[in-house]
């Protein structure tokens, strides 16, 4: 800048003279523009007479000037042309450029201000005096002017804005003989708001701001000031804007430019906090107002709420609003606006429709953006009718809808489960060539999730590149999601892979859907390897991810996989989630508890954290920390969880029966409640039955140390195995097929004794449970054959499939003599290998035999699960060793393949001992059998759930001896509770 610019000393005020812009107006204008300067002028103490001759002096001046008088000179109805007001010079600077003006007649109140930039560019302004209501007109308002300055002391300068003008008249003196205002040695220069942009934007990073432009400001005002600062933060350079002001707001009271920093500049710097770190920023710049006397006005109050906004303060707003009103402000349509999108973010839809009923009622007629926020808010809130009924109240007012109501419209009649009414609106859309957007489509596509189209999904997808809108994390997160849906988890790995290509970084919204997918589709590893890199890319997991992750884990069966779903578990507690709920009555003498989980596997560990506490507890508080009562109240959760829900309280209640619990469960509105006597749960819960069922719990710190990586390799492996063995049990169900009305009707009567002579024998030999089964299945599928056997042959039959299972079963080695082995079968070996020959021959030299026991340990490997332990054994499998020994002579079994019977027996079992999940995901996937849908297996189930009753009411059938994988009956009716739990589930 040049000397020129320094700032003068203080002297005798001087009128406010307009300078001369360019601006293209005729002499036939000057009535209509004087007329506009009356109604400035007049507040200023300028007459119009006075006016008349500023002009007439203009127009003797330069005669080609007379058409380029600026009107905002004299309206200034813009903080931007306040730079005119106070321009020294209306001299083009050397690029030949000049200021333009919008005619500003005809404005009112509610217009927005804005400015023209040089060659017409059109930019918003801060906000303008004339933007509210009291800063127009005459009368002490009026006449403080744009951006007054109050100083504490509560009184505008007298001096504000004329220092500028004394400047002005040094350059008028010095113009000579056919010179203009500008021209010649030592003119002054233009500095205008778009120069002093292109300056701080060329500045070198560590270049002052201050040093290149401060000389400059002296010819700004406050509103011009603020269009700066507001410019700045738009094109990137927030932080010079900060630098400025800051630098501003430190000059001392008496320099003449801290006039300034007044309420128009200060909301323009409070409205660019828009983090949480510069809400603090925000708060103190409030501060420093109220300290220096400057009123805080609509415009600051609701600048103020945004920045609560954007920091996730919404309570706060709700607090900033409250003081507006306690300051007499009174609210705008932008204040109302703001107020509707803070409900709607806090879940009050409520209240964001009362603040539409409020409008309507003080006469303010709501914007179209109005409407817009209150649909967005009633959607926000699960109120998707509700935001329909805005809609229709939103017409009925004659408004008409834009991109962004359709958009809203999308989401609420996907929440509300409408797809067909979704696409009716998108379709409209296009037929009226509104712009459909990437909010639009994401919409859509997250109405297709809703509604189970995952396949619409990804066409629209397709569509959406096709007219070259470019999907965001949103649009991504819906079709991963829509592909989670649909259990396509190959897909939506496809999309996270595409969606990281084209730079669009994932969320934890992303992570949760791939891992939702990958729990649909039943891959448990890949869901545990994408929570370690959701942690890894500074992804917080929330409670639905840990929610996901746990009960995938859990649903596995897999004996590790269980224990390191409790170790994630366990975290999320560390982390706050999975938190209980606890809530003692004085009145009712009771200790209640809430859990809150909508996955079986969650639920299910929370239940036993609950009680391995509770079990820790007693001992050390005593038995009053369970006062009189205790209960536990299971919800359901929000009503798109609650198809969960019948398989979460049929998972507890199986758990808690199967270790005889004293609980009763009831039914509530909430979900379900569990009561118990204090002093029954007090015994219970120092019982055995629970330490076995506690058991998951307390032994998943056993991980610990692992590696697991060895570990998820190793279950690979033993995946990989059982798959092919699972294969040849298969091909073997498919050409080795028993089929139980080709056989005659006297081996059906005396199968019975026939299963019992073959337990027997296989006994006597001290053979492996193999051996017994196997044996049984030839001399089925002997008899199978249509074979036409006496029964008095059947003996020898008998005798022969134990020696053709043994030899084949690596168990020759057992058999002794054979004296020993005819006094064993009580027949003569010869005999036995007549038989043998026949029976191979009938067979057609096939005695392969893949019997139900050898397919419930091919399912028991695939757990994980210890042969060598039988109590852990027990613990996966429940009884299911002892009923398929029961089984064997069972003829409504023989109706059933080999691995259908093996997966009914175990899952039945499981359901009876409280071991959860019923059929794990793990041997669904294995085997195809799916306990809801199969009809087969739901029908093999209800038989072994027959056989189950039958138990306790034929002694015969009892086993008197369990063999090494066989073990012993629990006492108690848990047949009952099978069917009970059958029935939940």
């Amino acid at each position: 800048m040049a000397s020129s610019l320094a700032s003068p000393p203080r002297s005798v005020p001087v009128p406010n003279y307009p300078p001369v812009l360019d601006n293209a107006y005729s002499l036939g204008d000057l009535d209509s523009l004087m007329s506009d300067m009356h109604l400035q002028q007049s507040a200023h103490g300028i007459s119009k007479a006075h006016s008349m001759d500023l002009c007439g002096l203009h127009l003797l001046r330069s005669p080609e000037a007379a058409s380029r008088i600026n009107q905002a000179t004299f309206c200034g109805t813009s903080p931007l042309q306040g730079i005119a007001s106070r321009s020294p010079s209306s001299a083009p600077v050397s690029n030949g450029r000049t200021w333009h003006a919008a005619n500003s007649r005809g404005s009112t109140n509610r217009a927005k201000p804005r400015a023209l930039f040089r060659d017409g560019d059109t930019r918003d302004a801060a906000y303008s005096p004339s933007s509210s209501p009291n800063m127009r007109g005459r009368g002490p308002a009026a006449a403080r002017g744009r951006g007054a300055y109050r100083g504490g002391r509560g009184l505008a300068d007298p001096r504000r804005g004329q220092g500028h003008y004394r400047r002005l008249w040094a350059e008028v003196t010095k113009v000579g003989r056919g010179q203009k205002l500008g021209e010649g040695e030592g003119s002054f220069p233009d500095s205008s708001v778009e120069d002093m942009l292109q300056i701080v934007r060329g500045l070198a990073p560590d270049a002052s701001a201050i040093a290149a432009i401060s000389q400059g400001l002296y010819y700004l005002d406050s509103g011009a000031l603020a269009a700066l600062l507001k410019e700045l933060a738009k094109s990137g350079h927030g932080k010079r804007a900060m630098e400025l002001f800051d630098w501003l707001r430190g000059l001392e009271d008496g320099h003449e430019l801290i006039c300034l920093c007044d309420v128009y500049t200060y909301t323009t710097m409070i409205s660019q906090c828009g983090s949480h770190q510069q809400l603090r920023r925000a708060l103190e710049l409030v501060a420093e107002m109220r300290g220096r006397g400057i009123a805080c006005n609509v415009h600051t109050y609701s600048a103020l709420m945004n920045v609560c906004i954007k920091a996730n303060e919404l309570d706060l707003a709700l607090d900033v609003y409250k003081q507006l009103l306690s300051d007499s402000c009174t609210p705008n349509l932008v204040t109302y606006n703001t107020l509707i999108d803070v409900y709607g973010k806090t879940g009050q839809w409520e209240e964001a429709v009362k603040v539409l009923d409020a409008l309507e009622h003080q006469g303010i007629e709501p914007e179209i953006r109005t409407y817009n926020t209150v649909i967005i808010a009633c959607n926000m809130s699960g109120q998707a009718q509700e935001a329909l009924t805005v809609y229709e109240r939103m017409l009925t007012a004659g408004a008409l809808p834009t991109a962004t109501t359709y958009t809203a419209l999308i989401s609420a009649y996907g929440k509300n489960g409408q797809l067909d009414r979704a696409l009716q609106i998108f379709e409209d859309m296009i037929r009226r060539g509104c712009e459909r957007n990437v909010i639009t489509y994401s919409s859509l596509i997250s109405a297709c999730e809703k509604a189970g189209r995952w396949e619409l999904a990804l066409d629209l997808f397709g569509e959406m590149h096709r007219e070259g809108c470019k999907p965001n994390v949103v649009t991504y997160n819906s079709l991963i999601a829509a592909c989670a849906q649909g259990a396509q988890w190959e897909k939506a790995v496809e999309l996270f892979d595409q969606m990281q290509s084209k730079g669009c970084k994932p969320d934890s919204v992303t992570y949760g859907g791939l891992i939702l997918a990958y729990e649909k589709g039943g891959q448990w590893r890949r869901a545990l390897t994408a929570l370690d890199q959701m942690k890894s890319n500074n992804c917080r997991p929330d409670s639905v991810v840990y929610n996901t992750v746990v009960g995938v884990l859990w649903n596995t069966g897999v004996v590790w996989a269980q224990a390191k779903a409790v170790q994630v578990f366990q975290t999320a507690c560390r982390q706050g989630h999975f938190r209980l709920a606890v809530h003692t009555s004085g009145e009712s003498g009771s200790v209640d508890f809430g859990m809150h989980a909508f996955t079986v596997g969650a639920a299910v560990i929370s239940l036993m954290r609950w009680l391995s506490e509770l079990r820790e507890r007693l001992p050390k508080d005593g038995p009053a920390i369970l006062r009189q009562q205790v209960c536990m109240t299971v919800n359901k959760g929000k009503p798109s969880r609650e198809h969960a829900y019948p398989n979460i309280k049929a998972a507890i209640t199986s758990l808690l029966q199967g270790c005889d619990s004293p609980f009763r469960l009831y039914d509530v509105a909430c979900g379900c409640r569990l009561e118990g006597p204090a002093g029954e749960v007090g015994e219970w819960l120092r019982g055995a039955d629970l330490e076995r069922a506690i058991a998951p719990y307390a032994k998943a710190d056993l991980l610990r140390g692992l590696n697991r990586e060895v570990l998820l390799k190793e279950d690979v492996s033993v995946e990989g195995r059982c798959s092919e063995a699972f294969a040849a049990v298969k091909r073997f169900e498919e050409s080795h097929k028993v089929a139980a009305k080709s056989m005659s009707t006297e081996y059906v009567a005396g199968r019975k004794e026939c299963v019992r002579l073959a337990m027997s024998h296989a006994g006597a030999f001290g053979f492996k449970d193999e051996v017994l089964h196997d044996a049984v299945l030839l001399v089925d599928r002997t008899m199978s054959s249509g074979i036409a056997l006496p029964p008095a042959m059947l003996p020898l039959l008998v005798a022969a499939c134990i020696l053709i299972s043994a030899r084949q079963g690596e168990q020759a080695e057992l058999l002794p003599g054979d004296a020993e082995i005819e006094r064993v079968l009580g027949v003569s070996l010869r005999a036995v290998e007549g038989m043998d020959k026949s029976v191979r021959q009938v067979l057609g030299a096939d005695t392969s035999a893949i019997s139900t026991l050898r397919c419930l340990k091919l399912y028991l490997e695939r757990l994980g699960s210890d042969f060598q332990n039988a109590s852990e054994l027990q613990r996966i499998a429940g009884d299911a060793f002892a009923l398929l020994y029961q089984g064997l002579a069972d003829p409504v079994l023989l109706e059933y393949k080999p691995s259908l019977t093996a997966a009914a027996m175990l899952a039945s079992c499981r359901c009876a001992a409280g071991i959860v999940p019923f059929w794990p995901a793990t041997l669904e996937s294995l085997t195809g059998y799916r306990e809801q849908h199969a009809a087969d297996f739901g029908s093999a189930m209800a038989a072994v759930g027959n056989l189950m009753s039958m138990v306790y009411t034929s002694a015969d059938l009892h086993p008197t001896t369990p063999t090494d994988t066989t073990t012993a009956w629990r006492g108690g009716g848990w047949a009952g509770v099978l069917n009970h739990n059958l029935r939940s589930v």
